[in-house]
């Protein structure tokens, strides 16, 4: 999964043998799988900004694991909100070539994308007041 080749340059591009490519580990993950990863990460950026826009106005976190990190504050937040995609998805991106694989990286974008309409539809429900302090 991991060699010392993915960090350095490596060549694996694909599978030596056409009927090995479902399964199999490459180093090179191509243009198409970055814009992919990078969609997701920037949606989940996004989506933490947006709910501490939300929050600021006095709604709620329905997520009891993440009002406690919004409870140590914004950064902590961010921070552990953007650690814990990051890292669910460089798995995925390992896993490419497995179904499930890329089942979860168009999983984990629909996911981010609804989330996002999701607070454009709150924050078009803001009362025209200014913000709490956070």
């Amino acid at each position: 999964m991991l060699s010392r080749y993915a960090f350095l340059g490596g060549r694996r591009r694909g599978s030596r043998r056409r009927g090995e490519a479902e399964g199999s580990y490459v180093d090179v993950h191509g243009p198409v799988l970055l814009a992919v990863a990078v969609a997701v990460l920037a949606l989940n950026v996004f989506d933490g900004f947006y709910t501490l826009f939300y929050l600021s106005y006095g709604g709620k976190e329905a997520n009891p694991f993440v009002d406690s990190l919004i409870q140590w504050g914004p950064r902590p937040f961010l921070l552990v909100k953007c650690a814990g995609t990051g890292l669910a998805l460089s798995f995925l991106v390992l896993h490419k070539n497995f179904r499930l694989g890329r089942v979860g990286l168009l999983f984990a974008f629909l996911l981010y994308a609804g989330i996002l309409v999701y607070h454009v539809v709150l924050i078009g429900d803001l009362p025209t007041a200014l913000p709490s302090e956070f």
